[in-house]
């Protein structure tokens, strides 16, 4: 996960120049929502908005495991818009036994029917997700270690709630590459502060950013990316060629694929070469063996 930077007010900008008039009608939505007490639509507009999220995400990329696709109406296909707080219905969540230990303590989940439903029409409620982070594992989950605010209407002002999830959008919340980041082509939490490495781990492991058996595709592409950036930063050490450089800088830049994965192992190849090359071989032999 990347930090995508924006603040509410670009935002709507961006929003009215793609769906002229959708601010004011999400807004009459919200009031509509908020006499019924509940979410309850059989037609939202949200999905209108999907493509501002797709391009602000370095081009559709998704916004939790960092995968790339198409722009246009190919990745319009691929990607979901997410609400990050689920609008009509919070569902409980199986911590792992070993996060517990760790010292994840969930607040219990508030009840079928029960979700955050003023923030449905919330653009910092959203973000564009694939359909594996956010039907396969996300779900309607929003683990929080807090009091949950269903009736919340800003997310700006609801740090109370402590969210175990990570949110990349904007800066409402940490910036993830201050948590998580990687070691070869697996994800691992790094901060500092006990709390935040506890996100960091509630994150990787709900969206399942570490499982090498369902997600192994992940693995594999977050592979590919080192052994190529591996070969273009040795290229420009050695021979110190600008248009390796440059295609160096394409694989660390927000619009590439697993930008923090890649940003992690060139931290590594300038901090420890030998480490780095160790690193790049095992992911060269897991391309080739097909299995970790």
């Amino acid at each position: 996960m990347i930090r995508y930077d924006v603040t509410l007010g670009e935002l709507r900008e961006k929003v009215e120049m793609h769906a002229p008039g959708w601010t004011a009608r999400a807004r009459e939505r919200t009031e509509s929502l908020r006499a019924a007490g509940r979410y309850a639509e059989s037609s939202p507009i949200w999905s209108e908005v999907k493509p501002v999220f797709m391009q602000l995400q370095g081009d559709a990329k998704c916004c939790y495991c960092e995968r790339k696709f198409a722009s246009g109406a190919g990745g319009r296909y691929e990607l979901d818009l997410d609400h990050f707080r689920p609008k009509g219905n919070v569902g409980k969540w199986s911590c792992p036994q070993r996060l517990i230990d760790e010292g994840v303590s969930l607040t219990a989940s508030p009840g079928a029917g029960n979700g955050y439903h003023l923030l449905a029409y919330h653009l910092l409620n959203y973000a564009a997700a694939c359909k594996q982070c956010n039907s396969r594992f996300k779900k309607d989950h929003f683990p929080i270690a807090g009091r949950y605010a269903l009736d919340g209407e800003d997310p700006r002002v609801m740090d109370a709630e402590r969210p175990w999830l990570l949110y990349p959008i904007g800066r409402l919340d940490v910036d993830p590459e201050d948590v998580i980041s990687f070691h070869g082509f697996l994800p691992q939490s790094t901060s500092a502060d006990r709390f935040s490495r506890l996100r960091g781990l509630v994150t990787i492991t709900l969206l399942g950013l570490d499982d090498v058996i369902h997600r192994e595709d992940l693995m594999r592409e977050r592979a590919m990316v080192i052994v190529l950036l591996h070969t273009f930063l040795v290229e420009a050490e050695t021979h110190g060629e600008t248009e390796t450089a440059e295609l160096v800088g394409s694989l660390l830049a927000p619009t590439a694929p697993y930008t923090n994965c890649a940003r992690s192992f060139d931290r590594l190849f300038r901090s420890s070469r030998a480490e780095a090359d160790e690193v790049a071989g095992i992911a060269r032999r897991f391309l080739a063996s097909g299995s970790l």
